[in-house]
């Protein structure tokens, strides 16, 4: 990509920072890392700045400015201008993008304004007919019924302007090449509240942007929506400060010390302060979290999550997680030990005895759907009679994210069992849950009876042009790769891992998976060439670290494979299975009792861990050190009670 000689063609927003475009001679718009500060002087702004100050950014790094992550054609354009059509050329690695207009205006709403223009000129424009192709819902009224201290709806929810305003304001993968007028779970693939995006308890973490947190409070579930408290052309909030609330909630309840336990109009006092806790992102751009909790400084000190107190007390002495649940309690505010952040931080941790609680949230269904179906989707690692009832349920649910997710619940059955329990659900009405369907079903099609591949095949044609949507995507490409696979085209799917690496050569998931790919078709050394790309790109990834030391181990090279497995297990991105693999090989080399040690210390990071139990209490025994050996096999036997090698164990130690 030519990087000289290039000018700025377009400012990118204004406030509170703007940006840069550069566009280079094949079509790419591409996003400087330097942005201006637009705020006042008062509020620090008025200067240049970088929106990676920490990190050293090179040309090889993903965020340098002429790589796929500051590409605007695909990373920005669709929700900051007018009827993009990207235009990419895969073959030549190319854009031709157009636009009606360069910023956001009423068609990118409301659809094509062509009528409404026609309409305008005979002076025929009317409240009930605008002439746009989607013209705007309006929200719901609330009133307050003698008594109550929060108003009531009045009328019938709808979902118009989640749909609308949803196709920008998520962090979601687009399945259409045009959202207007369609759902929004049939226009896109939601992110759920995965680890990363989201904290244990739903916060926003990353930018995972508005719905994902407001699909969670109570305020979607009884029918707010965006325009209650947003005019939909500014932005702006209707009323600033707590008069916002109060369209709602009864000031003289809710705005009062009695409530907020604060002085009358100070910081602590307003209600955005406590209920939607604001997170900087971009340096200088601060965004408010739209789950609506309240503060729980019990969760942060047991699940790392931040909260409303600490945030506000910051740096004050004495003043931390501990204080603020103290604070809490001297105001009759008691924590509720059953919120399912607990149940997000064990299912993420491999914790198998967490399966029935979840299944019993999702079972009984008061919770937010978005809150099931992250839950139910993270059940996929450890399948279980209870699990699959659960799933098997789900699929009848009326939201299409709680069938997704109940899809995705049985990734990990044999490929006879899910087409058996998924096959009858191919036409579900939502496009996101058939995208799932064929991701889960795609490894079956050489296994099934010619008439079922003819029922699978419209589900997995659809889904190749719902991936061809972001074919300018790197983690596409090996999605498509993967496709591929399944159908034993081995060229193609190569070809689509190397489209992948050509938008992003250094995208570390794709690397990981071409490298595996090499190996599964005895190419070793491409391979062990693209590791060691993803290793000097990403030394502090758990994946590539673990991957490294695997092909190290099957070159031999048995002893230079362990510091690479060691330090696989001390990486955020660690799992339970890397912490196996490295006693595994610890032992192999003659160091059973460090093994044992490794495993000890990975049954508290990932507790109720069938194989790393069984394993520990093997190298135990097989090092002498029986003395402790009871209480593994007691969580054995909590985990699997009628497993014959856990009989055994508990016959010989537990008296």
């Amino acid at each position: 990509m030519r990087t000289s000689g290039l000018k700025v063609k377009y400012t990118f927003g204004f406030k509170p920072l703007q940006q840069y475009l550069i566009e280079t001679n094949d079509g790419h718009v591409q996003a400087l890392n330097i942005a201006w500060d637009s705020r006042s002087k008062e509020q620090g702004g008025q200067q240049w700045f970088h929106l990676q100050p920490d990190e050293n950014i090179n040309p090889e790094h993903p965020f340098f400015w002429t790589r796929y992550f500051q590409n605007w054609n695909n990373r920005c354009a669709s929700c900051h201008s007018t009827n993009v059509t990207k235009n990419y050329d895969a073959e030549a690695h190319s854009y031709n993008t157009t636009w009606s207009e360069i910023n956001v205006s009423c068609e990118a709403c409301h659809g094509s304004g062509k009528k409404h223009l026609e309409l305008a000129k005979k002076n025929k424009i009317t409240g009930n007919n605008s002439g746009f192709s989607s013209p705007a819902s309006p929200a719901l009224n609330w009133q307050f019924k003698p008594g109550e201290s929060i108003a009531s709806p009045q009328g019938k929810k709808n979902a118009d302007q989640i749909n609308m305003c949803g196709d920008c304001h998520s962090l979601r993968t687009p399945l259409t090449e045009t959202t207007e007028g369609k759902n929004f779970h049939d226009a896109n693939r939601l992110q759920l509240l995965n680890e990363g995006s989201y904290f244990h308890d739903g916060q926003i973490r990353e930018e995972a942007f508005v719905m994902g947190s407001f699909l969670q409070s109570k305020m979607h579930g009884k029918g707010v929506t965006c325009s209650n408290c947003h005019n939909p052309h500014s932005g702006k909030v209707l009323i600033e400060g707590n008069g916002l609330c109060a369209q709602c909630h009864l000031p003289q309840v809710f705005d009062t010390p009695k409530h907020h336990h604060h002085p009358e109009a100070s910081t602590g006092a307003a209600c955005v302060n406590c209920h939607m806790p604001e997170r900087t992102y971009m340096q200088v751009d601060g965004r408010r979290d739209h789950s609506f909790t309240t503060p729980r400084p019990d969760l942060s000190r047991t699940l790392g999550a931040p909260n409303a107190c600490t945030n506000c007390h910051i740096g004050q002495a004495g003043k931390d997680d501990t204080w603020a649940s103290e604070q809490l309690s001297t105001w009759g505010i008691e924590p509720n030990n059953d919120h399912w952040a607990t149940l997000s931080q064990r299912v993420r941790t491999g914790d198998v005895l967490v399966t029935q609680a979840i299944t019993d949230l999702v079972d009984e269904g008061s919770s937010p759907d978005i809150v099931r179906a992250s839950l139910l989707q993270e059940l996929a690692a450890f399948p279980s009679n209870a699990s699959i009832k659960t799933a098997l349920q789900s699929l009848q649910d009326e939201n299409p994210m709680v069938r997704r997710a109940a899809v995705s619940a049985m990734q990990a059955l044999p490929p006879d069992t899910r087409w058996k329990f998924l096959s009858p659900h191919l036409n579900d009405k939502s496009r996101s849950v058939r995208f799932q369907l064929a991701e889960t079903l795609a490894d079956t099609y050489s296994q099934l009876r010619p008439d079922q591949q003819a029922a699978l095949a419209p589900v997995l044609e659809e889904y190749l042009v719902s991936l061809k949507v972001s074919a300018d995507s790197p983690t596409t490409q090996a999605s498509i790769a993967l496709l591929e696979l399944q159908f034993g085209n081995i060229k193609a799917a190569e070809n689509a891992y190397l489209q992948a690496l050509r938008i992003e050569p250094n995208h570390v998931m794709v690397l990981l998976n071409m490298a595996d790919f090499y190996r599964s078709t005895a190419r070793d050394t491409e391979a062990e060439t693209l590791l060691k790309r993803a290793l000097s790109v990403a030394p502090d990834s758990g994946a590539v670290q673990h991957s490294y030391g695997l092909l190290l181990i099957r070159k031999g090279d048995s002893s230079g494979a362990l510091p690479h497995l060691k330090l696989a297990i001390e990486q955020a991105d660690a799992q339970a299975r890397y912490a196996y693999v490295y006693a595994v090989a610890l032992d192999n080399q003659g160091q059973t009792k460090e093994a044992a040690k490794t495993l000890v210390k990975a049954t508290k990071r990932w507790p109720n861990q069938y194989d790393l139990l069984m394993t520990l209490v093997l190298y135990l025994e097989k090092s002498g050190n029986t003395y402790s050996i009871k209480k593994y096999v007691s969580q054995l036997m909590m985990i699997a009670p009628n497993e014959p090698s856990v009989k055994q164990l508990k016959e010989r130690y537990i008296r």
